[in-house]
């Protein structure tokens, strides 16, 4: 399999999971909205632009490596502190 077609899945699969559990986490998740805001924890909402940053450097053919492992920095953090929860 060549890269162009490992990047496109990479960014496909760690932008789902990244963004899906941001914006769940942001809105408040399983916990209720008191404040009436869209977003209880905007702060959460920076993984999406540190996503977003490596799915552009993963284009730059110099930096190709470091934009690779940007882009998983999300979904790494998000499936580390679901399995230390689980344990």
């Amino acid at each position: 399999m060549s890269f162009k077609v490992y990047k496109i899945i990479h960014l496909i699969l760690t932008g789902v999971i990244t963004i899906t559990i941001s914006l769940f986490i942001a809105s408040g998740g399983l916990g209720e909205n008191y404040t009436g805001n869209a977003f209880v924890y905007p702060q959460f909402l920076l993984f999406i632009a540190v996503w977003l940053i490596g799915a552009v450097l993963l284009f730059n053919k110099k930096v190709r490596t470091v934009g690779l492992i940007i882009s998983a920095l999300p979904t790494v953090i998000f499936a580390g502190n679901i399995v230390s929860a689980l344990i």
